[in-house]
């Protein structure tokens, strides 16, 4: 605990503006500096409390390890609105891991690799014959590593950057095991570990796994894993499966990991965790679906200015019934006039792991675009404070931290930078039936108008008759008893 002490007294947020030289088309080799094309230079840029980053002398080329591009890479500074929105989303507040945040640390971060040793010297002193076959699997695996991030660290020599990968590859490994095995049926037979007895620390550790630019390779995980899981000579589960049951209390929608998920993503290969872990949202069910001529004709049609749908207010008085169910917060189902969501828990991790889930899908165009087409969809039902209340109401929503306020102001701020289009949203079929029966709400208002000012019309004109005839009948009473006096 005193370790713990120590470092809790330290710690402290910081949150560092990090800025991005332009990602480039070109390829440059991360080891030699030559470039078939043009190498993109950038200068020194200033960082919050005095540190300077260095100069980005190019892009590391790679073999694709998961489709194409890179697999890690620094969250996109332009537009420079983007990472303004929210500075923290991107930046890891208890730990640091890989090379993007190893020079550029908050305090807090720096004190923490005193915790990353004393997992690393806890393995070591449980698993002791495998040291050696680990810091030589590092090293065999260090240029691989390193073409999987798209900046060239050159300036990390080659003994820092393996120490790197152990130290980090280690925690993390040691973590997931640890977690497991406290929160299983072999509970009770290990040693306490203060982290794991700290209630705010796994939360905030998670959502800084969970960052884009916080990831080592999977492959260097599972290396530690199968390593150290050899020595160990226990019969444990596949690392996936440790690493989504750590993550599983994290879920946008608090739900639960059903075994079959589990089972069908243990032996999957992902770049990274946050990968994995975007992978459990994904079912066959939700892939974009085709849609028929006509629809197809009149999409675009259904858009109403910049967004996909009308707010809640418009879309309830069109007679949509907003409704909850159970469930992956994705699956999101649409049976006239009924509008299924499946529950959002809005907690402090919520605006972070969302931004990160869409940053990963629109740097990875192999990645489907699940999260960014939700955040467009709930970013046009929700304009006001009366949007957010509706969907409180039908348990959409459940705010643990925040105001109303805030809520609408976290839907309206994903968008930002997101590129995507209704052909690649999963939920367009959904969305285009929505925006069908406004349409057909609206043209019975209309008619319903038109109906309405006819019949006034008729009744002036009764009236006016009515009047003319009256006078009429007077006209010809008076003239008739003129005529008799005659």
């Amino acid at each position: 605990m005193s370790l713990l002490g120590e470092w809790m007294t330290k710690c402290q947020t910081h949150i560092y503006y990090i800025a991005l030289d332009g990602r480039g088309d070109q390829e440059v080799s991360p080891h030699n500096g030559s470039s078939s094309e043009i190498v993109h230079e950038s200068t020194p840029q200033q960082l919050n409390g005095g540190e300077t980053m260095a100069p980005i002398n190019g892009f590391a080329t790679q073999e694709p390890l998961i489709g194409g591009g890179w697999p890690i890479f620094r969250v996109p500074g332009l537009p420079a609105h983007v990472r303004e929105v929210d500075k923290g989303a991107y930046t890891p507040k208890i730990v640091s891991i890989g090379p993007f945040h190893r020079n550029y640390q908050p305090s807090s971060l720096k004190a923490f690799e005193i915790q990353k040793k004393r997992f690393l010297s806890r393995l070591q002193k449980r698993i002791t014959s495998s040291e050696v076959h680990l810091e030589n699997a590092m090293k065999e695996m260090e240029e691989k590593t390193r073409e999987c991030y798209s900046e060239d660290f050159g300036g990390i020599k080659s003994e820092d950057f393996v120490q790197m990968m152990l130290l980090d590859g280690c925690f993390i490994v040691e973590l997931l095991r640890l977690y497991t095995t406290m929160t299983t049926a072999y509970k009770g037979n290990v040693d306490a570990e203060p982290i794991l007895e700290t209630r705010w620390m796994l939360p905030n550790i998670g959502r800084d796994l969970l960052m884009l630019e916080n990831q080592l390779p999977m492959f260097v995980l599972q290396k530690i894993y199968e390593i150290t899981t050899t020595f160990d000579n226990e019969a444990t589960d596949p690392l996936n499966k440790l690493a989504l049951r750590f993550f599983e209390p994290l879920r946008p929608g608090k739900d639960k990991l059903k075994e079959h998920v589990l089972n069908t993503r243990e032996k999957q290969k992902h770049p990274h965790l946050l990968a994995l872990f975007h992978s459990t949202f994904i079912s066959t069910t939700q892939k974009p679906s085709s849609l028929s001529e006509k629809d197809e004709q009149s999409k675009w049609e259904t858009i109403h200015g910049k967004v996909w749908a009308l707010n809640a207010k418009k879309l309830t008085y069109a007679g949509v019934r907003f409704q909850n169910k159970s469930g992956d917060f994705l699956d999101i189902e649409y049976n006239s006039p009924h509008l299924k969501i499946p529950t959002l828990f809005i907690d402090d991790g919520t605006s972070t792991l969302l931004r990160n889930l869409i940053a990963y899908e629109q740097s990875n165009r192999g990645a489907e675009s699940y999260f960014s087409c939700l955040a467009v969809f709930m970013d046009s039902i929700v304009d006001t404070v009366d949007d957010i209340k509706i969907l409180h109401r039908a348990g959409i929503i459940k705010q643990l931290r925040g105001s109303d306020q805030e809520v609408v102001d976290l839907f309206n701020s994903l968008t930002k930078g997101v590129e995507i289009d209704m052909d690649n949203c999963y939920i367009k079929e959904q969305i285009i039936h929505i925006n069908s029966r406004c349409r057909a709400h609206d043209t019975m208002v209309r008619f319903r108008h038109f109906l309405s000012s006819t019949i006034n019309l008729t009744h002036i004109i009764s009236t006016y008759q009515s009047a003319i005839l009256t006078f009429i009948s007077i006209w010809l009473f008076i003239k008739h008893i003129l005529a008799d006096q005659d």
